[in-house]
């Protein structure tokens, strides 16, 4: 395995202790309301598995799937649906779970594509949050973290699609950054 770790950011604990501090949160502001979790692939499963294990009431939850690539290497700046939602939403409140909120072309594309199937309405939980690289003007109701811009990796994250598996966020280390330029992707 590549030694392309830089830094931990935060640890298993720091995430554990972060995600109930959300759940506690999240539980309150949707208490008495129908529940819908939609979470974005495929890096935020990790995540939307330890939230919804924080929860003792029912709710139900389901994936979408988009993509900014398309067959491509670099970013196209569209976002295309890939997947799209099977659970029922009408009349339901639906909070997105997205593993980070960067430029916000995903999360915008998602929550108007919602829209759509007439939730009662639309919140959004990242486990993490850059807003320097903000582009299109969507916010979080839930952030986990706030980071800076550097490329992290980890606890759902990919580097090359690897490393989701790591119990931590870390950064990578720089030297990798010229192969994420090559792909259009990574900060800038």
């Amino acid at each position: 395995m590549k030694k392309i770790v830089k830094t931990v950011l935060f640890s298993q604990e720091q995430i554990s202790k972060r995600i109930a501090e959300m759940v506690k949160r999240i539980d309150g502001d949707f208490r008495g309301k129908d529940l819908v979790m939609v979470a974005v692939l495929k890096g935020s499963v990790v995540f939307l598995a330890d939230l919804v294990r924080g929860f003792t009431r029912p709710l139900a939850f389901d994936f979408i799937g988009v993509s900014s690539y398309g067959n491509s290497t670099k970013s196209l700046g569209v976002v295309t649906l890939e997947k799209g939602i099977t659970v029922e939403v009408a009349g339901k409140s639906v909070l997105v779970v997205d593993d980070i909120l960067d430029t916000g072309r995903s999360l915008a594309f998602v929550k108007e594509y919602l829209q759509k199937f007439k939730p009662n309405e639309i919140k959004i939980c990242v486990l993490l949050e850059k807003k320097e690289t903000r582009l299109i003007d969507i916010k979080a109701d839930y952030v986990g973290f706030e980071i800076p811009n550097v490329f992290v990796l980890g606890y759902g994250l990919d580097y090359e699609d690897r490393y989701r598996h790591l119990p931590y966020i870390a950064s990578l280390k720089e030297e990798y950054y010229h192969e994420l330029a090559e792909r259009g992707i990574g900060p800038v």
